[in-house]
């Protein structure tokens, strides 16, 4: 990360560098999130810093900060309101900025609540940060994680990619009023979700002294809830490393009651209460709706002959504890419609 404030100001000059920086920020990110700091231990060297957290931190939030304002100054440059057909949530949050409000939305007047709500540019950036890390990085991770389980589980993706062509077809691709009518594909993505939680560990803070298995906690600690070992629990499931998302099917598995709303605690992928994710409605569309996609769009094969055993299914210590190695497949349409759709033909239809 030396350097990287520098070069992030150069690159962002050419739009087309800004993935690639985002993508380093976020990698360095995600490292220094669960980054053993000894600090956190023993609090009184956190002014030491010898391993130089804080220094690596300092960088990749200064060169955040300067990716999150080139997308803030551009939606400002580019003026658009809410109501515009090509607005997107930026531009509904500027709405709420003063200097940024365009000159039709600052004086219609119309809006009481885009009168009496201000947000402020740190506001608008915590946000889009919010959205980036808690629901870009996190799903994607869970995407490949559910393809994975599946390439080395092949006839769960046979079982998926059958209730997939007896419910939607061959003539069309999977829309978002297909997803409850697919009771199997709940269950690959409640299985990946029990074996691979978006975020691993959930770090909460008490707010009263408590004694839980009589150990007293003052408040104010640190408490962590390790969800990758609950959901891994023998005492609790079944076969507990295998991926058998059956388990979770009515009338066929031993845990098809169980849900991850928080109010079943041996399954908490998103937490538990006030505290649980917010996001996971929208994390949950987003894993549904991508998945269907794949095993509906797509034969799925393994490179170079590889058999579904030999498959790499290690992984490494990080905010979502991603794969150690890429998921590389050969995939060969399978619908008999095009995979692209035509706008037009859409309208008309």
């Amino acid at each position: 990360m030396v350097g990287l404030t520098k070069i992030a100001m150069e690159w962002l000059q050419d739009p087309l560098s800004w993935l690639f920086v985002a993508s380093v920020v976020f990698v360095e990110f995600s490292k220094l999130f669960v980054e053993f700091c000894i600090g956190d231990f023993i609090p009184w060297l956190s002014w030491a810093d010898p391993q130089g957290i804080n220094v690596r931190l300092r960088a990749a939030r200064a060169a955040l900060d300067q990716f999150i304002d080139k997308i803030i100054d551009e939606h400002m440059k580019r003026g658009r309101n809410p109501d515009d057909v090509d607005a997107d949530m930026v531009d509904d949050m500027l709405a709420f900025l003063p200097e940024a409000r365009t000159k039709k939305a600052a004086g219609d007047g119309g809006d009481d609540l885009q009168n009496t709500l201000h947000l402020t540019r740190d506001n608008i950036k915590a946000m889009i940060m919010d959205v980036m890390f808690g629901g870009t990085e996190t799903v994607a991770s869970a995407i490949e994680w559910a393809m994975s389980e599946m390439m080395h589980c092949p006839d769960d993706l046979r079982r998926l990619q059958q209730e997939l062509a007896d419910t939607v077809g061959l003539g069309r691709n999977v829309d978002e009023s297909d997803l409850d009518k697919l009771p199997f594909l709940k269950c690959v993505i409640k299985e990946t979700l029990r074996l691979h939680p978006p975020i691993p560990l959930l770090n909460h803070e008490n707010a009263e002294d408590c004694a839980v298995g009589g150990y007293s906690v003052p408040r104010g600690s640190r408490v962590m809830i390790n969800v990758f070992a609950i959901g891994r629990d023998a005492n609790a499931w079944k076969d507990a490393d295998a991926f058998r998302p059956s388990r979770f099917m009515e009338g066929e598995g031993e845990a098809a009651g169980v849900d991850f709303k928080g109010g079943c605690f041996e399954f908490l992928p998103f937490g538990s209460g006030r505290r649980s994710c917010p996001g996971m409605a929208l994390g949950l569309y987003s894993l549904e709706l991508v998945v269907a996609q794949l095993a509906h769009g797509f034969n799925l094969a393994l490179p170079d002959g590889m058999a579904p055993s030999e498959l790499d299914m290690h992984d490494v210590f990080g905010l979502t504890v991603p794969r150690a190695t890429r998921l590389c497949v050969v995939p060969t349409p399978r619908l008999t419609c095009s995979l692209v759709a035509d706008d037009d033909a859409a309208h008309q239809a």
